[in-house]
């Protein structure tokens, strides 16, 4: 079997439960399964002290653990006023989420709207 890559879409908070629990059947289930959380919009205020959530962060932070790359897009960021010291280390930014997520789709990356 060929590995599986997909890549998860979240832009609003509500859709983490959703989005983790698919990723985490992912990578559970398939030996070779690849996986990328791109965030952007709305779901980039999860990750400002404001809205600490330890239950959200250490799903997170063991799913990244796991191999899951975590992606934060900056201009979501930057309109929020979110500054990137807030960003757990486990998690890196990319400049803009929807091109992130064209690019991966290019590379061969399944599109999942969360």
């Amino acid at each position: 079997m060929s590995e599986l890559k997909l890549v998860f879409h979240v832009n609003e908070n509500d859709r983490w439960p959703f989005t983790l629990r698919s990723v985490g059947n992912l990578i559970h289930s398939a030996a070779s399964g690849k996986a990328v959380v791109v965030v952007n919009g709305s779901a980039v205020r999860s990750f400002s002290q404001l809205e600490l959530e330890p239950k959200l962060f250490a799903k997170i932070a063991a799913l990244a653990a796991a191999g899951v790359r975590f992606a934060l897009c900056e201009v979501a960021l930057n309109e929020r006023q979110i500054k990137r010291e807030l960003i757990p280390d486990y998690v890196e930014t990319v400049p803009a989420g929807i091109v992130e997520i064209a690019k991966l789709q290019q590379s061969g990356y399944g599109y999942v709207k969360a």
